[in-house]
């Protein structure tokens, strides 16, 4: 089996971390089934952006547990954590965000000048919501593009794999 490395977005952590705690619902036993099909040199890794959310996740919870967040960490810890620096920030994430305003921004390019780079900003009907674009999910997608790794999530992140087209593959390990 060929070697591959991965990363894995915010939202396929949660089902992991149930998944190696003896879950048994249907999305831990469609990701037990890819996790257990990775070979020994496969990798997987986490993006800081990921771990941000799910402490930012476990702080707003109903009912903040200390003890959460030490599992939290310990779970994390397993996994190598990739850094977020200025040659990602400017030739990755900066590239993506580039793509999607030239992909999604109305009008002619001449005519974009008018327009915001910030596509919450856009006075057009069109929302980054509607989009389905979230600021960390181009992150998230940017470390991928740097690493050269394959992007696990759930997210149909359309917009995203249009503008990255063949620079990051993308996996749902929870269909």
């Amino acid at each position: 089996m060929k070697y591959r490395y991965y990363l894995l977005d915010t939202n396929i952590l949660g089902p992991l971390a149930e998944m190696k705690a003896g879950g048994n619902s249907p999305e831990c036993k469609a990701l037990e089934k890819h996790w257990n099909t990775l070979s020994n040199t496969s990798k997987v890794f986490l993006c800081p952006i990921s771990v941000g959310e799910v402490e930012y996740g476990l702080r707003i919870a109903p009912f903040d547990k200390p003890e959460e967040h030490k599992l939290a960490r310990e779970f994390f810890a397993a996994f190598i954590l990739l850094d977020i620096n200025t040659d990602l920030a400017r030739d990755y994430y900066a590239e993506l965000r580039a793509r999607l305003f030239n992909y999604c921004a109305p009008g002619s390019k001449k005519k974009r000048k008018k327009y915001s780079k910030r596509v919450e900003e856009w006075k057009d009907p069109t929302t980054a919501k509607e989009l389905r674009i979230q600021e960390n999910d181009l992150w998230i997608a940017a470390t991928a593009m740097a690493h050269n790794l394959v992007l696990v999530t759930r997210d149909k992140m359309d917009a995203i794999k249009k503008i990255a087209g063949s620079d990051i593959e993308f996996e749902n390990w929870l269909e």
